[in-house]
């Protein structure tokens, strides 16, 4: 039986790498194939294999079984749902909503999620009011790039089938203002106004809004985000402290009559029901979930006097939570969890606890290894997606886990109970728990500021990073046919990978920034940067979101040049984060950015086109027009210009192999003459997804389509990439090339 759930755990993983779902015609017959191979030829693996594909293929027609109608995207509707998010105080609200109805139709048993923003709404959103909302929707969609955040993937893996924005009018209705228990206790936790609330909030009831982008820097920087997702840990202290104290008060209370029950049986039971309660007043999370599924299998074989080795009940651990939260395979947090958990056993396994009596040098020297097993073998997946190995985490963890689980964690869970009961001891509580963290952040920040704290590096292919995990098994591995040292071949691709290298190809990056631009032109490790994309009122921002990941995974500490085409937010909306950010030698922008200028930059002739001095047009024909050139390949970056300076323009410089259209496409620019002066052999539009002015224009595709240029859009592709070398152009895109899944369509 282990190896039919081992089997159909690595079918339902496969749907990670497939292009497109298979049929649902198919689906039944697959299935039907799989028993006939498990009963009938004792085929235990394949039949698993089958069966876990089924089960995914399943899932995801059955997430695209109610898609937003046609008729809808964009258009003014009536939604009524119930408000599921936890919600703050503030301009602009971000929640989702659970759908009942869609212009008065119910949308039956889908009973889909969407996400919403609403900006200034006329009364206080609270998690479980029943609502009536006049909103714009679309399906759901993110932008994608090397490094960033996969907003997309994300959406899909917490189950969320559209997007959208509330319309500010009088028919949004408040139809029932009841509030959740999880809502009414997070208020009164922000009512008391603490200094490290945002800690406190995520600490106890497992809400992470009120932290800033800082805050999760500091969480990655220094390896300490278990400790501030409410999982394992969390309902480890709450299940054994309520086993613990019940045991107690059963064992007093039922006197001699405790001989005719199982008090230990009871008290497991009741601890079970409690972790439940906490894990539902957390909002049950995956993270809750996982771990509250975890601890019932455990429960359930203490109950059942059963004995299974680790590996069994990780199986079926694993397999029973791909059965209740399919999604969750396409988020990061299943296998951290699970790769921890993993590694835990691995060391218990390894390093055998023989000692039945506590001792405080046993438990140290546990934790120790526990911690360092942790700190190196998660290093392979945690560099892989982040970018960052943290040296710090292991002496951070070593501090700071005990003084969470055996000290704040019971605090704050006391806190909260007491703040319901005896509110003014309630509130005296947290006043500790806040000076604590506060205590416990100061560590954290010095610990971060250490030179050999973290180090970012470049991006490196996931099949090395799993090379490099394999070597580090075999070295904790006890007995083995051959030398732990063959371990070492395993790292020659991690070694080679990151020797320093002397590619000839210059490279550019189109980034997809939704509604703007922000192109990145690098060659020998070196950068300039054209533009950078819009910021928005909420505090997001193209560069922090995008920009700065992607020079992060290339390994890109500091810019050459900074070109900042002209003022539009959605072109230099986020100047000063970059600024910020890195350094930056040369700045072009406003009146510095005038043609005719020309310079020289690893190799390569950088030319400005225009404005010239003294122009008077508007922002977009001011556009700064970059032209970049080898000598036999060369790129355009026209910025906003319209028609009007196309025709200014000379046509013997526009030559160019790869073409940014102007204006994103606009029906003002990209003229005839003006697309035969450039004859660009790539043309790339840099957009938004489904974006109001429904750019790219149709007559401006059709131009430069009868003009044989190749078209792309960042909307549809996302990142956009070329590589120039050897009179060769390379073209590769984020969807089509780096992430080609069926889950990465669905909105398109």
């Amino acid at each position: 039986m282990d190896v039919w759930v081992f089997s159909f755990i690595t079918g339902s993983v496969s749907s990670l790498v497939w292009p497109v779902l298979p049929p649902v015609w198919c689906l039944p017959l697959l299935l039907l194939f799989a028993l006939v191979l498990a009963y009938r030829f004792r085929l235990i693996l394949l039949s698993g294999l089958l069966t876990g594909a089924v089960w995914m293929a399943s899932v995801g027609h059955w997430q695209i079984a109610w898609q937003l109608p046609a008729d809808k995207i964009r258009q003014e509707v009536t939604l009524s749902g119930r408000i599921e998010s936890l919600t703050q105080t503030g301009p602009r609200q971000r929640f989702n909503l659970q759908l009942d109805s869609l212009d008065g139709q119910p949308v039956g048993w889908h009973s889909p999620q969407i996400r919403l923003s609403w900006q200034s709404p006329p009364w206080p959103l609270k998690q479980g009011q029943r609502v009536i909302l006049r909103a714009r929707l679309k399906p759901p969609h993110g932008t994608v790039n090397q490094g960033g955040f996969n907003y997309q993937r994300w959406l899909l893996s917490s189950g969320i089938r559209a997007t959208g924005y509330v319309i500010g009018k009088q028919d949004n209705q408040l139809l029932d203002d009841s509030v959740s228990l999880r809502q009414r206790w997070l208020d009164r936790l922000a009512a008391l106004e603490l200094e490290q609330g945002a800690w406190l909030a995520a600490l106890t009831l497992g809400y992470r809004g009120w932290l800033q982008p800082a805050d999760w820097l500091l969480v990655q920087r220094t390896g300490i985000a278990h400790l501030i997702a409410i999982s394992g840990l969390h309902l480890g202290i709450v299940s054994g402290l309520g086993y613990s104290l019940l045991a107690w008060v059963l064992a007093r209370g039922l006197g001699r009559g405790r001989q005719s029950l199982n008090l230990h049986k009871l008290a497991l039971s009741a601890a079970l029901l409690l972790a439940l309660a906490y894990a539902a007043l957390a909002g049950f999370s995956l993270p809750t979930a996982r771990a509250w599924l975890m601890l019932s299998l455990v429960i359930i074989l203490l109950w059942t006097h059963r004995h299974w080795r680790p590996r069994r009940l990780f199986l079926y651990a694993m397999a029973a939570f791909i059965l209740l939260f399919p999604l969750s395979l396409l988020s990061l947090s299943f296998w951290l969890s699970f790769a921890a958990i993993l590694i835990i056993w691995l060391v218990f396994w390894r390093w055998p606890v023989v000692r039945t009596d506590f001792s405080f040098a046993t438990a140290g020297l546990s934790m120790l290894r526990i911690q360092l097993a942790l700190s190196l073998l998660m290093l392979p997946l945690v560099a892989w997606q982040f970018n960052l190995v943290s040296f710090a985490a292991p002496l951070v963890n070593l501090l700071a886990v005990p003084v969470v689980t055996l000290l704040l964690v019971p605090l704050c869970l006391l806190a909260l109970l007491t703040l319901v009961l005896v509110p003014p001891l309630g509130g005296w509580l947290f006043g500790l728990a806040d000076s604590l963290v506060a205590l416990g952040l100061s560590a954290l920040r010095w610990a971060d500021g250490l030179a050999w704290a973290a180090v970012n590096i470049a991006a490196i292919p996931l099949a090395v990073w799993i090379c490099f995990a394999l070597a580090l098994v075999v070295l904790f591995l006890p007995r083995l046919p051959f030398s732990r040292l063959h371990g070492l071949w395993l790292c020659l691709p991690f070694l080679t990978w990151t020797l320093p290298g002397r590619d000839p190809a210059w490279h550019v990056e189109v980034l997809d920034v939704g509604q703007g631009l922000s192109v990145l032109v690098h060659r020998h490790g070196q950068a300039l940067v054209y533009d950078t994309g819009p910021a928005y009122p909420s505090g997001y921002n193209a560069v922090e979101g995008q920009l700065l990941p992607l020079l992060g995974s290339l390994g890109i500490r500091r810019l050459d040049w900074l070109f900042i085409s002209h003022q539009d937010n959605d072109h230099a909306g986020g100047q000063s984060q970059l600024l910020q950010a890195l350094p930056v030698q040369q700045l072009m922008a406003g009146e510095r950015c005038q043609a005719p200028w020309t310079g020289l930059w690893q190799g390569l002739t950088l030319t400005l086109l225009w404005p010239p001095a003294g122009f008077a047009g508007n922002e977009n024909d001011r556009s700064c027009i970059l032209h970049v050139s080898d000598g036999r390949h060369s790129l355009l970056l026209p910025g906003d210009i319209g028609a009007s300076v196309e025709h200014l323009l000379p046509a013997g410089s526009l030559k160019a192999d790869i073409l940014l259209a102007p204006h994103h496409g606009s029906n003002t620019s990209s003229s005839g003459p003006f697309i035969q002066a450039v004859s660009a052999a790539h043309v790339v539009f840099s957009q938004g997804y489904l974006n109001r002015w429904g750019f790219p224009g149709p007559e401006v595709v059709a131009r430069y389509r009868r003009a044989g240029a190749r078209l792309y859009q960042t909307a549809e592709e996302g990142q956009i990439s070329f590589r120039i070398a050897d009179g060769r152009i390379e073209v590769r895109t984020f969807r089509g090339d780096v992430a080609p899944y069926w889950y990465m369509r669905l909105g398109k």
